[in-house]
């Protein structure tokens, strides 16, 4: 489950629970909780379609607000959660392993403080759009799912691909596709 693969990404590093210990919550935190603290909540999903139907492949817009007593923990704790979120792309250690293709980050930005019960809470916002493959999908990750890693690079991919194209092909194509040299 996503969710519970980005909590545990969060409390597992050791730059973003040095400032927060544990105290990442979903949607609302306790009441009377202790600051410093992350409150995750998913704002919006979109799945995405073949002519077939859905793909499995979602993207997730996730809100992350980070909390503190000062203005400068709560950037400090936002640049950790940034660091670890941005460009990120793998399998979670959740349950499922949700396989991540991207991550990227659509909003980083202070909100008004407000009055908390010992004083001012401050409030740095984060938004990020996860691109991700859902494991609850009856058919789980398809066979022609291509998630390039190393060193390989999308131009050496496709070099590949067109490589293993039969030459009467690329023939019936009017030779549009020129061969490697």
């Amino acid at each position: 489950m996503l969710e519970q693969g980005l909590w545990k990404l969060l409390t597992q590093d050791s730059d973003v629970s040095a400032l927060v210990s544990n105290r990442v919550y979903f949607v609302l935190a306790p009441k009377g909780s202790v600051l410093p603290q992350i409150v995750l909540s998913r704002v919006a999903t979109g799945d995405i379609y073949d002519v077939s139907g859905a793909t499995g492949f979602r993207d997730a817009l996730f809100q992350v607000d980070c909390y503190a007593t000062d203005y400068y923990s709560t950037r400090a704790i936002s640049l950790a959660v940034r660091m670890l979120l941005e460009s990120y792309k793998g399998n979670l250690p959740d349950v499922d392993t949700t396989p991540v293709s991207a991550v990227f980050t659509e909003k980083d930005w202070d909100m008004p403080y407000e009055q908390g019960g010992k004083g001012f809470v401050f409030r740095s916002l984060l938004e990020f759009r996860v691109h991700h493959y859902d494991t609850a999908m009856p058919d789980n990750v398809p066979a022609n799912l291509v998630i390039i890693s190393g060193s390989e690079t999308a131009k050496d991919y496709i070099d590949d691909q067109i490589d293993s194209i039969p030459d009467k092909f690329i023939a019936g194509w009017g030779g549009n596709i020129v061969p490697k040299p």
